[in-house]
């Protein structure tokens, strides 16, 4: 599994507005796609002008089809970009231990290509 990790400063004051343009397209419109496993926004401790969108995927392959997707070039790019200042970075990392929890069994740990 490959994680996604999208850092913006954005310009000040803006969160909450951010917030609902990334829940009114990314999270109402992208349930469906193929590959993702996750996803978190986080709002940063020390700058609350500085956000993270964080994915999660099962393949590299389908997280290239995405980033190259209609939806994500012409809806979810268009939605966010006005809240951030200059440019974004995006980070991949492959998974290498995966630690969850369960509600009943408590953490667990699981090395890549184990099952959730």
């Amino acid at each position: 599994m490959i994680m996604r990790i999208t850092r913006g400063k954005l310009h000040p004051g803006t969160w909450s507005a951010l917030e609902q343009a990334y829940r009114a397209t990314v999270v109402a419109k992208g349930a469906e796609i193929d590959g993702l496993r996750g996803r978190w926004l986080v709002q940063d401790d020390h700058d609350p002008d500085t956000g993270y969108a964080v994915s999660l995927w099962e393949s590299r392959q389908e997280m290239r089809a995405y980033e190259q997707s209609a939806f994500y070039t012409q809806e979810v790019l268009p939605a966010l970009q006005p809240y951030v200042v200059g440019e974004f970075t995006t980070t991949y990392g492959e998974m290498k231990v995966i630690q969850a929890w369960e509600d009943e069994l408590g953490p667990y740990a699981l090395p890549y290509g184990g099952e959730l």
